[in-house]
């Protein structure tokens, strides 16, 4: 903050001997000039960024309608292993909950692992019977 307290002063003082200084004719012309260098510039640089936006949407459009086809082609397997997990996790949760009670609590540190298995092989399960679906006569 204090470098901005010190630069926009002393530059404002470097500038004054100029504005004092008497006008020249062609300093209108220079000033013309100096603005329209600055609008081509601004131009160019306007039309490269409208560009790379067209190229960034096309190439989105592209993986969209790409990633749509493969999850329509799969979705009997997506929504399968999704099931399976959330299937899978209810059961590793809810055996470690029923072992809590004769154990005395200590088959609830294990949740998270039990949680965690249960969701992988409900996933692997529920995906292959998805792919069945998606793919009868196989690959």
């Amino acid at each position: 903050m204090m470098r901005w307290l010190t630069v926009i002063p002393l530059a404002l003082a470097a500038l004054l001997p100029l504005s004092a200084a008497p006008a020249k004719a062609d300093t209108h012309a220079i000033i013309h000039q100096a603005f329209g260098a600055a609008e081509a510039v601004a131009e160019n640089w306007a039309d490269r960024t409208i560009d790379r936006a067209q190229d960034y949407a096309a190439a989105a459009h592209d993986a969209i309608l790409i990633g749509g086809i493969i999850v329509s082609q799969n979705r009997n397997l997506i929504s399968g292993g999704a099931i399976g997990c959330a299937l899978g996790a209810a059961s590793g949760v809810g055996s470690t909950v029923a072992l809590a009670l004769p154990t005395g609590g200590a088959a609830l540190a294990a949740t998270p692992n039990a949680t965690l298995l249960g969701c992988a092989l409900g996933a692997a399960g529920g995906a292959a019977l998805g792919y069945k679906l998606d793919y009868p006569a196989g690959r």
